[in-house]
């Protein structure tokens, strides 16, 4: 009979704080940083263990990220405590996608030779797409938020095939997340960074 060890645990605390903070992102919630980063700064350790090192270095970079996106948000904040919704404009997509592209060329250049990786290019691909996404989360771009369902569909393939199913499950959660931030986001002017009832956010209809 199998009998689940404390590394199993672990990983379910950091999965369900990773769930946390995605809702809480996902409704404007700025307090989401918070718990998101006590989630990744524990995957640091647990995808290094697992040999998963590119989603290592980028759960290190979703901790550094959070801290920024957590002081973005509230330099943006209004007197009402709501953050601007922004369209994507050319500089945005462009430093995403240059940065993204850049990231995957090193990720896979040190995983190909210089770690004892199995999983290469899936591993440089949804950390590099993670670099993108996260710069267009803390700069308030919607198009966050379907970039984040690619991820988590990639991820949950490689979670499994790394036999850590409790974030396996985590990212199946967080493609459904992702469908709800964008949602939300795609309807609002302003999205709230304080606790509020989200029927309030989506009265500001995009004209």
């Amino acid at each position: 009979m199998w009998t689940p060890g404390p590394m199993f645990w672990v990983e379910t605390g950091a999965s369900l704080l990773g769930i946390w903070g995605v809702w809480d992102l996902g409704g404007g919630r700025r307090r989401g940083y918070i718990t998101g980063i006590l989630s990744t700064s524990t995957y640091v350790a647990l995808c290094a263990i697992h040999g998963i090192y590119a989603d290592a270095v980028i759960n290190g970079w979703y901790t550094v990220m959070g801290f920024v996106g957590w002081f973005a948000w509230g330099q943006r904040k209004n007197d009402n405590s709501v953050v601007s919704v922004r369209s994507m404009d050319a500089q945005g997509f462009w430093g995403g996608i240059v940065s993204g592209l850049l990231a995957w060329f090193l990720f896979w250049g040190l995983l190909r030779y210089y770690t004892d990786s199995t999983v290469v290019v899936w591993d440089a691909t949804t950390s590099a797409l993670a670099i993108t996404a996260m710069l267009w989360m803390a700069a308030g771009f919607t198009w966050n938020w379907p970039l984040w369902l690619i991820i988590n569909m990639l991820s949950v393939g490689l979670y499994i095939h790394k036999g850590m199913l409790p974030t396996a499950g985590q990212y199946t959660v967080f493609g459904f997340l992702a469908l709800r931030g964008w949602w939300i986001w795609s309807r609002a002017r302003l999205v709230r960074t304080e606790p509020r009832d989200e029927k309030s956010l989506l009265q500001q209809k995009v004209d």
